[in-house]
């Protein structure tokens, strides 16, 4: 096999790899990958997707051979993906190539869902593996939290506070970006009501702000 037609292989059984880092990079809030990262996560999680598809389609066989006669199970790997990767002579499985990008989408969206959740932080958290929180840093942690909803946000610099409730915001980078929703203004020395606005987008610079989650009315009626 040339070299040429060895890369071109292994570009488009990888590619289904590229689908799933897209999906996954819109669904959370990560960092932009690097170039190096990006083919990384791809060659990843594309051999993944074709060991996912392994399975399913050795499960497939198991079951078939449970309710067939006609049909005898077969020990050993199932895909033609796998002799195709050595194998100048035989040409690429086009179904199974088919079937890799379709399933590259859902396996995106999952992988997807695991982070945004932090399921497999949780896992290695009961397991006592780790004590991290996740790969985002405190500001995503924070408004990605199920309690934060209405916020406190001081601007030190403008001396204004802006009570209001959490639409959207950007991801972990330099300049910081949120928009508030049904949002009071008020000065933060006097605690003075300057004006009220149906949404007010900030652009926050690192270090000229806090952000703090009150203490709830019903919290407090209930503690009484």
């Amino acid at each position: 096999m040339e070299i040429n037609d060895l890369i071109w292989r292994l570009f488009l059984i990888l590619l289904p790899g590229v689908v799933s880092t897209l999906m996954l990079r819109y669904i959370t809030t990560n960092k932009k990958y690097t170039i190096f990262e990006f083919i990384i996560y791809s060659a990843t999680m594309g051999m993944g997707t074709i060991v996912m598809m392994e399975l399913f389609y050795s499960l497939y066989s198991i079951i078939i051979s449970i309710f067939s006669a006609k049909y005898f199970l077969t020990w050993g790997l199932n895909l033609s993906i796998w002799d195709n990767l050595l194998d100048g002579e035989k040409s690429l499985n086009k179904l199974e190539l088919f079937f890799l990008y379709i399933l590259a989408i859902p396996m995106g969206f999952l992988w997807g869902f695991l982070i945004t959740k932090k399921i497999i932080i949780k896992i290695f958290q009961r397991l006592k593996l780790t004590n991290r929180y996740g790969d985002n840093d405190v500001w995503s942690f924070f408004l990605t939290s199920p309690s934060t909803d209405w916020v406190l946000l001081r601007d030190k610099r403008e001396k204004l506070t802006y009570f209001g409730k959490v639409s959207v915001y950007s991801d972990s980078t330099e300049i910081r970006e949120i928009l508030l929703q049904d949002v009071i203004v008020y000065t933060t020395d006097t605690w003075e009501e300057l004006y009220k606005s149906d949404a007010v987008y900030l652009e926050l610079n690192n270090f000229d702000f806090t952000i703090e989650s009150p203490k709830s009315i019903e919290n407090e009626d209930n503690n009484n």
